[in-house]
């Protein structure tokens, strides 16, 4: 949800719900008012025909008036005072020939020796038209404040909220490393300045801290081999030398298979490294068949050595990727693939338009799908590894805009990728 519509929504339903209120509230009060003005109007006209009673010993003649209506009625006893009382109703009005509601007071008096319970009454449709006109005018002014408050936010909020857009914009514009220098555009609110201010300054630092790592990946790329390759070529030498015991022998074997496993581990961390900092940035569009092919030549002599049967169904397909990270990505799928394979066991690979599926037999039981991509994650019976295989496979994927999914089905370890 966008924060203007969020805003619309905090500040317009409070304030509808304030106008109704105040207006039921208004309309209940103005009804009280007026009719206690009638109530009042109604007492004035029976002190009338009271006091022209006492000097007449007769009854008023009734004038017709079109809101009032007086009725005389005889009775055969006076009725007290405590049955005098106002009270509304509906009666049938003959100019409209409509019901209309009315405010009546009843009382009695007597007038030549007859008693007479008299009904004095107004109409009250101009009370209810007034509130009817008051509900409306309210209906109304709240449709033109919600209009109001519709183009305001529109135009003008819109207009004072651009700086932020531009902001995120520039942002999401910048690439690390590429040596450009952050610009944000002017804006006269300060509240924008300071915010330009520090995005300015905190992607300046991070910035900075890339290329420190990126220098620093580099260095050590090259000042970590160069040592690791001495102590390879020293541990050659010793093990083809033919005075070495069979214990020195054997010492000597597993240093240098722990040499190795440790250049292999550097090498990945280190192109784990690249990739997350974003140094495959160029990508090319290339026919992934084709590499697919010159893996299967490599791999060859590994899969009849453990008599795996291979089966291929290759069709062109086209993927933008780093040509590099093309090549890792396959070499990790197909090697796994191969080393968590069976003897005599089968590989089966499918190549279609934006779908490649490596299925492949191997362990009994499918693997732990939550963990399966983190790093230095390893199976139980595979403690050779250093378990970064698939990350870097999850890395460069995410990278590449692609995804790769894993499924066990009919003792069948497979791997998904999709682009």
């Amino acid at each position: 949800m966008k924060l203007l519509t969020k805003y619309n929504r905090i500040n317009l339903i409070p304030t509808v719900v304030i106008f109704l209120l105040a207006c039921t509230a208004f309309s209940l009060l103005l009804r009280y008012v007026l009719i206690n003005q009638v109530d009042e109007d109604l007492t004035i006209e029976q002190n009338e025909i009271t006091s022209y009673v006492q000097k007449h010993n007769r009854l008023p003649e009734i004038i017709k008036v079109w809101d009032q209506q007086i009725i005389y009625t005889p009775v055969e006893k006076k009725i007290t005072d405590t049955d005098r009382k106002f009270h509304t109703s509906t009666a049938y009005n003959q100019h409209e020939r409509e019901d209309e509601t009315i405010r009546e007071l009843n009382f009695s008096i007597q007038a030549g020796g007859q008693w007479y319970s008299i009904s004095v009454s107004k109409s009250l449709e101009g009370t209810d038209d007034l509130i009817r006109s008051i509900i409306i005018i309210t209906i109304v002014t709240i449709a033109l404040m919600l209009l109001a408050t519709l183009l305001l936010n529109r135009f003008v909020l819109r207009r004072l909220w651009q700086p932020f857009y531009n902001a995120l914009e520039t942002v999401g514009n910048f690439k690390l490393g590429n040596s450009k220098n952050l610009s944000f555009p002017e804006t006269g609110i300060d509240e924008f300045t300071v915010m330009n201010k520090t995005l300015q300054q905190a992607i300046s630092k991070a910035d900075s801290d890339y290329v420190l790592l990126k220098e620093f990946t580099e260095n050590a790329s090259h000042e970590l081999q160069t040592p690791l390759a001495v102590i390879r070529s020293k541990l050659d030498l010793l093990i083809q030398d033919e005075h070495l015991s069979n214990n020195q022998s054997e010492l000597l074997q597993s240093a240098y298979e722990a040499i190795q496993r440790l250049s292999r581990l550097n090498q990945s961390m280190l192109l784990l490294a690249k990739i997350e900092n974003r140094q495959f940035t160029e990508s090319v569009e290339i026919d992934i068949k084709f590499l697919i092919e010159a893996k299967l030549n490599q791999f060859k002599e590994l899969w009849q050595n453990k008599n795996i049967e291979v089966t291929a169904q290759l069709q062109p397909a086209l993927i933008t990727i780093n040509s590099s990270l093309a090549d890792v990505l396959l070499n990790n799928l197909i090697s796994n693939a191969v080393k968590h394979n069976k003897e005599g066991g089968t590989i089966s690979i499918n190549l279609a338009q934006g779908l490649l599926n490596i299925s492949n037999t191997g362990s009994l039981q499918p693997l732990i799908e939550k963990s399966l991509f983190t790093r230095f994650h390893k199976d139980i019976a595979a403690n050779e590894n250093n378990g970064l295989g698939l990350s870097i496979v999850k890395q460069i994927c995410d990278a590449s805009g692609c995804t790769v999914s894993y499924h066990f089905d009919k003792q069948l370890h497979t791997f998904l990728l999709r682009w």
